[in-house]
């Protein structure tokens, strides 16, 4: 009895944690962060780490979070990496949980079929009032929550829940060899998505169908054949349409051809990316601290004034547009870490990645999902859904299941 209500519990966090929205004065990523924790808490109480077996995935992530603790207490604000700040609340000890959360879905063997039936369900919830936004907002022009004049569903951010939308389409694939449900709340998804418009996020969605069509076709020619014809559809949208989903991602502007500020955003990873390598590169070995990017990008251009402003005949309107800015995310996970821990804390991350890759190859579906939150999160920020994604596969591909 009570490890099924551990099992019901762990499912109902990951049901519930997307579907969570703005409440009072929490905001959308402190409220989740929040519910969490607290959820991850009451199921520890009944767990308290019982038949918990160490394996190499298990020290390596353990080494992981340890490095992050160690850089964080060396970093430039420790109370910020300790206990994470707005927007993102991403402190040492919401890592500490995400691990402890790991070892729960590592120890108990859930059916995957439960979790693509709640993740999908999750989803299609998010999906539905992300369109039913979108129609409000653009055909009856009504008033509804937006950022930069876009839907947030109950994210907050556009980005941030078509990120969850698309880590969940392989789940949704893998529901629908079960029933219909995987297939409905997949092609929601997918909508939901492009009303995000959220272009990179656009782009994976579609390779992830053209890649379910080509498993698909074995099996269903003529569902394949209908979701060709969308996928078709959507890339003929992406290209011709004014949004210029594919170009305006792939064409993007350099640094040396001082593009007009006026007219497009400083708030690109073509901007962004090169400034945060130099920045991390001047503490390789400790990195910053967690949480603590946005002090780093300040201290850089305050210790270098000089240098960039002040002693430069030939400015860049970029770097005088990248100091306003309050940079809390590289848009790369990868720079991030570098960032946080420095070369040690990426390491331990890469090597868990490899871990993970060559334990889950028998696997199709979590090979899928791994690397489809893999190369997502390295061109988007992540929000702590996108986190506890990560460590739910983690625990579901360390698991023994002989």
């Amino acid at each position: 009895m009570k490890i099924k209500v551990i099992k019901a519990f762990l499912l109902g966090t990951l049901f519930f944690l997307p579907l969570i929205g703005a409440m009072g004065n929490f905001g959308y990523e402190q409220i989740k962060v929040l519910f969490f924790i607290v959820s991850i808490t009451l199921i520890g109480f009944w767990w308290m780490g019982k038949d918990f077996k160490w394996t190499l995935i298990s020290i390596t992530a353990f080494l992981f979070i340890s490095i992050l603790l160690i850089t964080s207490s060396n970093g430039l604000d420790f109370k910020n990496s300790l206990l994470g700040k707005e927007p993102y609340y991403q402190g040492w000890i919401l890592y500490v949980y995400l691990f402890l959360f790991y070892l729960m879905i590592k120890t108990f063997k859930i059916d995957l079929k439960k979790y693509a039936l709640v993740l999908s369900i999750s989803a299609l919830l998010v999906s539905i009032l992300a369109i039913y936004d979108w129609i409000l907002l653009n055909i009856y022009s009504q008033t509804v929550p937006t950022y930069a004049s876009r839907v947030v569903s109950t994210f907050g951010q556009p980005n941030f829940y078509a990120g969850f939308l698309l880590l969940t389409l392989p789940f949704s694939y893998y529901l629908f060899r079960v029933n219909y449900l995987g297939l409905i709340s997949g092609l929601i998804s997918v909508v939901g998505i492009f009303v995000s418009y959220s272009r990179s996020t656009i782009l994976m969605a579609l390779v992830l169908m053209i890649l379910g069509l080509l498993n698909q076709l074995k099996i269903k020619f003529k569902i394949g054949l209908v979701v060709l014809m969308i996928v078709s559809v959507g890339i003929v949208i992406a290209l011709k349409l004014s949004s210029g989903i594919v170009g305006s991602e792939i064409t993007q502007p350099s640094l040396t051809k001082n593009p007009d500020l006026t007219r497009e955003s400083v708030e690109k990873r073509v901007y962004i990316w090169p400034q945060a390598l130099k920045i991390a590169l001047q503490r390789p070995l400790t990195g910053y601290g967690l949480e603590n990017i946005n002090q780093a990008f300040s201290q850089f251009f305050e210790i270098n004034r000089h240098l960039l402003f002040e002693e430069n005949l030939n400015i860049s309107p970029v770097l005088i547009s990248l100091k306003e800015l309050n940079i809390d995310r590289s848009h790369s996970y990868i720079l991030d870490l570098l960032l946080f821990s420095g070369i040690f804390g990426l390491i331990s991350w890469l090597l868990l990645v490899i871990l993970m890759l060559k334990k889950a190859i028998n696997s199709k579906i979590l090979l899928v999902s791994f690397l489809t939150y893999f190369v997502w999160s390295q061109i988007q920020n992540q929000g702590v859904v996108h986190l506890v994604y990560f460590w739910l596969l983690v625990g579901l591909i360390d698991q023994d299941r002989s």
